[in-house]
């Protein structure tokens, strides 16, 4: 019995300091977390304010956090009973925070804020559809800016815009194509015009679909000569 009794409080033990390491894990990576959502935030906020500019002309955008004074209370606790090593495990468990509480907090969120030029109306909510989708562009094109993904798919995207907001979109194409790779479903020209390749379908010969791809950079210099 003495030996089983030993055997069971090691294994006791065992687990109390996997569970407290955990503990301390999840602290630290809740910290960690919110310090870089906050952080590319504040980047993607100017970023969206400049592809705002851009496609309106003008105007002004901004993305804000939004968060209860619980949430930020419980994050000040969690930092302040986070230890330097995971060794000390002298932490009171009736202290430990429930860290799912930051995470289902109903006040906890973005709020997109925009301001058109030459027009008195605020928020998305007032915008009609195809200002929301400008907006919305605005606003991917500025986490892409931020997070510099290497490959995106955009399908039909462009659908609502007119030929001089699809021009300023395929500009802001080219000049983020330097970082990633775009490959995007479309059916307007000036789209298609800034891409360096393109694929269609078509009815062959055979009267049955037919991938047709054409290398924009070569048929120019084809034209040229």
């Amino acid at each position: 019995v003495d030996e089983r009794l030993t055997f069971l409080q090691k294994e006791k033990s065992d687990l109390k300091q996997a569970v407290d390491d955990l503990d301390h894990m999840i602290k630290e990576l809740t910290i960690k977390i919110h310090k870089q959502f906050n952080d590319s935030i504040k980047e993607i906020n100017k970023e969206f304010n400049k592809y705002l500019q851009i496609l309106f002309g003008g105007g002004k955008g901004s993305v804000e956090i939004l968060q209860s004074s619980n949430t930020l209370t419980e994050l000040e606790e969690i930092e302040q009973t986070t230890v330097v090593g995971i060794e000390d495990t002298s932490l009171d468990k009736t202290q430990n925070k429930d860290i799912g509480m930051v995470e289902t907090d109903k006040t906890l969120g973005v709020d997109i804020k925009v301001k058109l030029p030459k027009s008195k109306l605020e928020g998305v909510e007032s915008l009609s559809g195809g200002e929301k989708a400008l907006v919305s562009l605005a606003l991917l094109f500025a986490i892409v800016a931020q997070s510099k993904p290497p490959l995106l798919v955009l399908d039909e995207v462009d659908a609502a815009l007119d030929e001089e907001n699809a021009r300023r979109f395929g500009d802001m194409l080219k000049e983020l194509s330097n970082q990633t790779q775009f490959v995007v479903i479309t059916h307007n020209w000036l789209t298609i015009s800034v891409a360096n390749i393109i694929y269609g379908i078509t009815i062959g010969k055979e009267k049955y679909s037919q991938v047709l791809s054409l290398q924009l950079d070569e048929s120019r210099d084809f034209a040229k000569n």
